[in-house]
Parts: structure tokens; sequence; C-alpha cells
């Protein structure tokens, strides 16, 4: 396999979570496709779908059984809540409290556990998506882009932006700092790729969005990308 799942922390974010990140409207989601991509163990698809939204999910991850990803994901979460001192100095506003946040990720995991299926959830591995072009009407790709930019380059991201507005209409991406939010203390506190990014994709319409959304310090941002 591509991938050793016992090497990487499965995380899953809530429904909730992506209507603040991508700052959605109900309105706004009825009547187009939407993807989300990366999907991981996130909520969204399954709350969507039942809501009579027409969502759907891809992710590397899903090469796997759904119950070595549900295994791996529950260790993750151990693993993460073991040592919350990487949550000092963050914005508990809209969690509450680290319980909370917690409860967060062990919801999403059993919500996208119990919905998991192959109609909805397809394996990719990005910046290659097997979707014909203009598959979607909007693509959702929360915490992978910019956020790990030490370990995936600049052409990575670029492709992967780039394919996903192949197979859709509209691109929003969140947060836009890195894992470590590097350059907090800088003026230009997005990753380093965010701005090369609105440079080199000047043929798009390109905008950067405050969100109602903030836990890492001045990472309330996101990016939205229009052909």
């Amino acid at each position: 396999m591509s991938l050793k799942l016992d090497n990487i922390l499965i995380t899953g974010r809530l429904y909730e979570e992506y209507i603040a990140f991508f700052d959605l409207y109900i309105k706004e989601l009825e009547g187009k496709k939407v993807l989300d991509c990366p999907s991981g163990a996130s909520s969204f698809v399954s709350v969507a779908s039942s809501n009579g939204l027409d969502a759907k999910g891809t992710d590397i991850l899903y090469e796997f059984d759904i119950q070595d990803i549900k295994k791996q994901g529950e260790a993750s979460i151990d693993k993460i809540y073991e040592d919350i001192s990487w949550m000092d100095g963050f914005n508990f506003d809209f969690y509450k409290s680290i319980e909370n946040h917690k409860k967060y990720r062990q919801k999403a995991l059993s919500e996208f556990c119990k919905d998991y299926n192959k109609e909805k959830y397809f394996y990719n591995t990005l910046p290659k998506l097997e979707f014909e072009d203009k598959s979607f009407d909007l693509v959702l790709s929360s915490h992978l882009l910019f956020v790990y930019d030490d370990r995936f380059d600049y052409e990575f991201h670029k492709s992967s932006i780039l394919e996903m507005l192949r197979v859709s209409d509209e691109v929003k991406i969140f947060p836009l700092v890195d894992f470590k939010n590097s350059h907090l203390r800088e003026e230009k506190n997005f990753s380093p790729y965010v701005y090369k990014i609105l440079d080199d994709l000047k043929e798009y319409d390109c905008e950067i969005k405050k969100v109602d959304f903030e836990f890492q310090p001045r990472a309330n941002y996101m990016l939205k990308i229009k052909r």
C-alpha cells in the first residue's frame, strides 16, 4: 500500500466546524455538488447528505478498511490529547473547552464511520483526482494545504489546487497558516505558499476572506478561488 495507516494521525471535523471554516450557508449549498477534499474522518459529507445536499468525500485513507480507519482514528485521538500543551494560547471561543474539542473529534469519527460507503467516499491521491472535469460546483479543502507546507512542496500545493479547479468551479481552503503557526508574529502570517499561489493564479478570481472561526491565533481566514 502507498500509505502506512499506523504512521499517521487520523482526525476529523464536524459539519458545524466546516460551516464556520468556510463561511457556508445552507442555501448556498442547495442544488450544488460539493466535494470534501481531503475528507478524512470528518462528518461533513454525512450530515450534508442527511440534509438532502449532494456531498461527496475523497481521501487517500479510503484505500483502507473502515474498521482499520476507525481503530487508527481512535488511537489518534488518544495520542493527540495525551499532551495538550500544543493548545496553549489557542482561542476556545468556538469549542468552549479542551473537553469539548475532544468530543468534536470523537463525534466526527463516529458519524463518519457510520456513514462510510463507496458511493459517497472515494479513494484518491492528490494531486490527482479521478473525477471528470467540472464534476462539482464547490470543493472544500480543510487542514492539508498550507498547514503542512513543511511536508508537501509548493508544486504539490499548486498542482492540487489546479486539480481541484479542474473538477469544480470554486475551491475554498482553510486554514492559511502552517501547523506550527510559524509566522504568527510576522505581518504576513500565512504560509509563504499562500502568497505564491496568489501570484501564480492571477487568471483566477482569488480572495482571502475572514471567517467567524479562530482556533490558532490569527488563523481566521480562508482562501476562495473561482474559475
